[in-house]
Order: structure tokens, then sequence, then C-alpha cells
């Protein structure tokens, strides 16, 4: 759905997985990044918080602007 994938090792192989298909496990290895640089976990972390922001944002607006959610739920 969101259409970000991440590459991650299931059965002893490379995979490419769409994020919200990922175990909470995975998510968690993922994001506390048990890889080889800490920061690149909280980089990504704030590139997926900012492509989740730019996607929804317009969502919401066109659904205010369409009457059907009111305004106060921004």
């Amino acid at each position: 759905m969101t259409g970000i994938y991440v590459r991650v090792k299931r059965d002893d192989k490379w995979e490419n997985i769409e994020f919200e298909l990922l175990t909470d496990k995975e998510m968690e290895d993922f994001i506390t990044m048990k890889r080889e640089a800490k920061l690149d976990g909280w980089n990504w972390a704030i590139a997926l918080a900012k492509y989740l922001r730019d996607t929804i944002k317009p969502l919401m607006d066109g659904l205010i602007k369409d009457g059907i959610i009111g305004e106060e739920v921004k």
C-alpha cells in the first residue's frame, strides 16, 4: 500500500518487502538499526515520516474540501 520497500533477510535470502508487511521483529530490527550505521535508522525513520506527511496531507485536504470530514480533524 505504501510503496515503500526495504530489504530483509528471510530464510537465508534477501527479499524486497513492503514496509507494512514486515513482521514486528523485522520492523524493530530495521528501525533500531542492527545494521552498520546507527544514525541510518533515524534518517530512514525521518524520511518515512516526511513521506507519510506529504502523502496523507493532500488526502486529508481533499476530504475536507469535499466536506467528507470537518476541518477540526486537522
